[in-house]
């Protein structure tokens, strides 16, 4: 039997044929089974992933131990620099009526008024200085409600007043007690749906742990003085902070010299040491040179730069903040505001039933 070469030909392209499915089938057979795999490891993934999410969390005993061992240091040095810096924080007297506060305000001026100073022999000239014309000077008598602010306010005055006086202060010309802070305008809530709840849980959240109030001071001292006076109150059991301070000289020579310098010109500096020279040549032909020596002296005492005990006072002012902490600032808060707070839980309690 003789196979012709046309059925060669086709018996070629039937077996390549078959050898390309072949391998078009075990390629397509291979891709899916990878497939099939990268999906079971994906899901195996998943799950795996979805357990430790539900999982209850396990900690490690030591780290659990390091933690309460920083909590607790943590919770020593806070107790530590709330007592710091509470040493000084006023107590409110809650007994104290309107009279008695008055009466104590009017004794208590009176003998601040008297400490030494450089005012005919006392600290002010008055004592509307202090800076309660209302109460010292005047007939008025404080509300029931202000009574622990204005406790709080007389007591910084008077610490003030006998710190300045002992670091040697000239005069304490005025005490603007209590400076009130600019109101802020109410932002819109962003979440206005807020249950009254959250709300006043946030309220006291972002309540302060302490109580500020601002004063102005003026006062005329020398530089020396100045500078004990701004660490007396830096170094103070109050805590006392001196945000700012301005201060010019009353009879500023300095200014003055250099004024007259300028309006004299260049050519007043040339002419002016040939009258020196005549001068110390007459008293050497007169007096010898020792007078000479002693003329030259007394021109250089004429100078700008003198003794800083000698020179005009400053005119200071003072910008003085205090803080309250603890549980005096606490209590006076409280006693400050009562009333929202009662208002609160009414409506929080008008919201549950």
């Amino acid at each position: 039997m003789n196979i012709s070469k046309n059925q060669i030909v086709m018996l070629s392209i039937g077996g390549v044929s078959l050898v390309v499915s072949a391998v078009l089938g075990y390629l397509a057979f291979d891709a899916y089974s990878a497939k099939s795999e990268a999906a079971e490891s994906s899901e195996s993934n998943a799950a795996a992933v979805r357990s430790l999410l539900g999982a209850a969390i396990s900690p490690d005993p030591a780290s659990v131990a390091a933690v309460n061992k920083n909590r607790d240091a943590l919770a020593g040095w806070t107790e530590a620099a709330v007592s710091t810096v509470s040493a000084g924080d006023r107590v409110i007297d809650a007994d104290v009526n309107e009279a008695a506060f008055k009466q104590k305000l009017v004794d208590e001026a009176r003998t601040l008024s008297n400490l030494p100073g450089g005012a005919d022999g006392k600290i002010m000239k008055d004592v509307s200085a202090l800076g309660f014309p209302d109460f010292v000077v005047g007939d008025k008598l404080p509300e029931k409600d202000q009574l622990p602010r204005l406790q709080r306010l007389w007591g910084d005055v008077c610490t003030f007043v006998k710190a300045l006086s002992d670091c040697g202060v000239i005069e304490v010309v005025r005490i603007e007690p209590g400076i009130a802070k600019q109101p802020q305008a109410a932002a819109e809530p962003k979440d206005a749906k807020k249950s009254k709840k959250r709300k006043k849980k946030d309220a006291e959240e972002e309540k302060p742990a302490y109580t500020e109030e601002k004063y102005v001071v003026e006062f005329r001292t020398r530089p020396a003085a100045l500078v004990k006076a701004v660490n007396a109150l830096a170094t103070c059991e109050r805590f006392i902070v001196v945000e700012a301070l301005d201060f010019s000289r009353e009879g500023d020579a300095i200014g003055k010299a250099l004024g007259e310098g300028d309006k004299r010109g260049a050519g007043a500096e040339q002419q002016s040491s040939r009258p020196r020279r005549r001068r110390r040549g007459a008293a050497e032909a007169e007096f010898g040179a020792d007078a000479a020596e002693q003329e030259g002296a007394a021109d250089a005492d004429k100078g700008i730069v003198n003794d800083p005990a000698k020179e005009d006072p400053f005119l200071v002012r003072a910008s003085i903040a205090t803080y309250d902490f603890g549980s005096a600032a606490k209590a006076a808060a409280g006693e400050a505001a009562p009333a929202p707070e009662a208002d609160g839980d009414k409506d929080v309690k008008e919201g549950e039933e």
